[in-house]
């Protein structure tokens, strides 16, 4: 009888339209959330400050906030998790050697970015910034709505 069930069971599941997991998209959202702060808590401290004026420490502590986070909200991208409420295109799953791509892209960029922060030189930790927001500029472009 138990096995019966288990075979009911699993029929019903394997039956049952593929949604996205809300959870899945609110994790995703919240890193991205979270990334667009510390970009604008970066930008607005290299926008206002120079060689001379470039709180250093500050600026690391974000960056190496950023770097490691930076690898964690792709798990939440598997297969069935583009639902309603998802701005992730298509894209992602049905091009996922170019979705890894530019994720390793940024992952590189934003190493590059908290190990140029965490140097301290002002021009060096601008030109990592502005790479590591061009990989996110590129990846979405490409991969959200």
């Amino acid at each position: 009888m138990r096995n019966h069930i288990w075979a009911a069971l699993c029929l019903c599941l394997a039956a049952a339209p593929v949604y996205a997991d809300a959870g899945d998209i609110k994790a995703r959202q919240q890193y991205m959330k979270d990334w667009r702060g510390l970009n604008k808590k970066m930008s607005g401290i290299l926008k206002n400050s120079n060689a001379q004026t470039f709180p250093a420490q500050q600026f690391a502590a974000l960056a190496a906030e950023l770097n490691s986070t930076a690898n964690e909200p792709w798990e939440y991208y598997g297969p069935g998790t583009n639902g309603a409420n998802s701005e992730a295109k298509a894209a992602v799953w049905e091009k996922p050697q170019q979705f890894q791509a530019a994720i390793k892209r940024f992952n590189q960029a934003a190493a590059a970015l908290n190990q140029a922060a965490a140097g301290g030189n002002y021009q060096a930790v601008k030109a990592s910034f502005d790479k590591m927001a061009q990989s996110c500029k590129a990846c979405h472009q490409t991969f959200k709505e």
